[in-house]
C-alpha cells in the first residue's frame, strides 16, 4: 500500500508538470497561430508612392506614326473643286508667281513680274477638272510615293507622280511628274497638273514653298500676251487728246472723208 501511494503521487506530479509545460509553451504558440492565420489569406495591395494621391493606371501603347511621303491624286469626280480664299501678300513674299492656263495647257513661271519659263502641262480631264483659283505651294517632295484607295506605289519609273511632287493648299491637288509623258498637252489628269520629267525637275528647283499658283479656266489678256510674245503684259498708259487726234488724222485723210 505504501508503494501504491507513492506511485500515485508520482503520476500526479508528472501530470502537473505536463500541464505546466503545455501552459508555458504551447498556449502562446496556439494563440500566435490563431492570430496570424487569417492574415495569410488577405491579398496584399501594391504600395502607393509617398505623398501622392494619384491612382496608378496602366499606360496605353503609343499610336503608330502616320505614313509620310504618300501624296494621293483625288478620286475622279465631275464636280468642280471650290477655290480657297486668296491669301494676302504679307503671308509670303516671293519673287515668283505661277500662272497655269487650263485652255492653253501651259504653266508660266514669272520672276519679279518677268516671264522666266513656260512649260507644257496636262490638266484635269472633263470628269475630273483642275481647280480654278489662287493657291500656294504647300509642300515639295522628291521621289514621292503614290497612295490611292489603299494601294501604295513606291517611288520609281512606274510611279504616277513621277520624280517630283509639289502639293497645293487645296485637298490632294498638286503639280507633279508623270509616268504617262504622252498625256502632256492634254486634259487627261485627275485634276492635278502634270509635267514632263525634265520640266518638273527644273521647275521644282526654281519654285518655293509658299509661291502663289494661279489656275485659270479661261484665258486672260495677260496669258494671251505671254503665250504670244513670251513676255508679261504691261499695262498701257492712256493717250492724250492730242495724240488721239493726230493718230486719227491720217485715217480720215485716207478715207476721203
Amino acid at each position: 500500500m505504501k508503494m501504491s501511494g507513492e506511485f500515485q503521487r508520482f503520476q500526479a506530479a508528472v501530470s502537473e508538470n505536463r500541464l505546466r509545460i503545455l501552459k508555458d509553451h504551447w498556449l502562446p504558440l496556439v494563440a500566435f497561430v490563431a492570430l496570424t492565420l487569417p492574415l495569410a489569406f488577405v491579398e496584399p495591395k501594391p504600395p502607393l508612392p509617398a505623398n501622392s494621391n494619384t491612382v496608378p493606371t496602366v499606360a496605353s501603347p503609343a499610336p503608330l506614326p502616320a505614313p509620310a511621303n504618300t501624296p494621293a491624286l483625288p478620286p475622279q469626280t465631275a464636280a468642280k473643286p471650290q477655290a480657297r480664299p486668296k491669301h494676302t501678300a504679307e503671308a509670303h513674299k516671293s519673287p515668283h508667281r505661277i500662272l497655269i492656263s487650263i485652255p492653253d495647257r501651259k504653266l508660266t513661271l514669272l520672276e519679279d513680274g518677268k516671264v522666266k519659263k513656260i512649260y507644257p502641262v496636262a490638266v484635269g480631264a472633263d470628269i475630273s477638272p483642275s481647280p480654278a483659283g489662287e493657291f500656294h505651294i504647300a509642300q515639295k517632295i522628291v521621289a514621292p510615293n503614290y497612295s490611292h484607295n489603299g494601294k501604295v506605289i513606291a517611288a520609281g519609273k512606274g510611279n504616277p507622280l513621277g520624280s517630283r511632287w509639289m502639293g497645293l493648299d487645296i485637298g490632294h491637288y498638286g503639280i507633279h511628274g508623270t509616268n504617262m509623258p504622252k498625256s502632256i498637252g492634254h486634259a487627261a489628269s485627275h485634276g492635278c497638273i502634270r509635267m514632263g520629267k525634265h520640266d518638273v525637275e527644273e521647275f521644282f528647283a526654281l519654285a518655293s514653298v509658299g509661291d502663289v499658283v494661279e489656275i485659270h479656266d479661261q484665258r486672260t489678256e495677260e496669258m494671251t500676251q505671254i503665250f504670244r510674245t513670251g513676255t508679261a503684259a504691261v499695262a498701257s498708259q492712256p493717250a492724250s487728246t492730242n495724240e488721239v487726234a493726230q493718230a486719227e488724222q491720217p485715217k480720215l485723210a485716207g478715207s476721203g472723208q
